[in-house]
């Protein structure tokens, strides 16, 4: 088992889950979780990840609304990164 603080985490992310082995996450020296990497995360049961996205969805949710940014700022700021005939072929 690999072990990573939350810095290298968030500094190294891509290197720290290349491959299948799980990954203990510390804090000041203290275990505060343990990651498992996907290897393949569509095999995830649909329900599964269903949930997955939902939680994450509402997470950012809260966060956008406790800075105050609406749905219309949001769509506005895609629109102007991809452009109004994104997912269009």
């Amino acid at each position: 088992m690999k072990t990573a603080t939350i810095l290298e985490l968030s500094s190294r992310a891509g290197e720290i889950f290349d491959g299948s082995e799980s990954v203990l996450i510390t804090r000041r020296g203290k275990v505060v979780g343990v990651l498992q990497p996907l290897p393949r995360p569509s095999r995830l049961p649909l329900e599964v990840r269903r949930k997955l996205y939902a939680k994450a969805s509402a997470k950012i949710a809260r966060q956008l609304r406790a800075k105050g940014i609406t749905e219309k700022q949001v769509d506005r700021d895609i629109e102007a990164l991809f452009g109004k005939n994104r997912g269009r072929h």
